[in-house]
């Protein structure tokens, strides 16, 4: 059983996510980062706690509009371009946390 694209790009005024995947009982929101390699930088580093917070609030605008009971992860994937491209998937990158 694969993922399900259902959006790239998605835009809803300043609320932005990069993917939204259906996988089976869940909903994958995945940020995508890049980098050329001569920059000797962790794409990663570049999820910061505020943008982790822009994600959530984005994603919670994207289920308003688009209803669901599935649950919801946070994912991230890294591309690295250079002499050769290197694609990192991390699943369940970070969680939300509610207080």
């Amino acid at each position: 059983m694969g993922m399900t694209l259902l959006a790239r790009n998605w835009r809803s005024e300043h609320y932005e996510l990069d993917i939204i995947m259906e996988y089976g009982d869940s909903i994958r929101i995945v940020e995508v980062k890049s980098l050329d390699e001569r920059d000797d930088f962790d794409p990663t580093l570049n999820i910061t706690p505020a943008k982790c917070r822009k994600l959530i609030a984005a994603a919670h605008r994207y289920i308003a509009e688009n209803p669901t009971t599935k649950e919801i992860f946070f994912d991230v994937v890294t591309v690295l371009f250079g002499s050769a491209t290197t694609i990192t998937y991390i699943p369940s990158a970070f969680y939300p946390i509610y207080r």
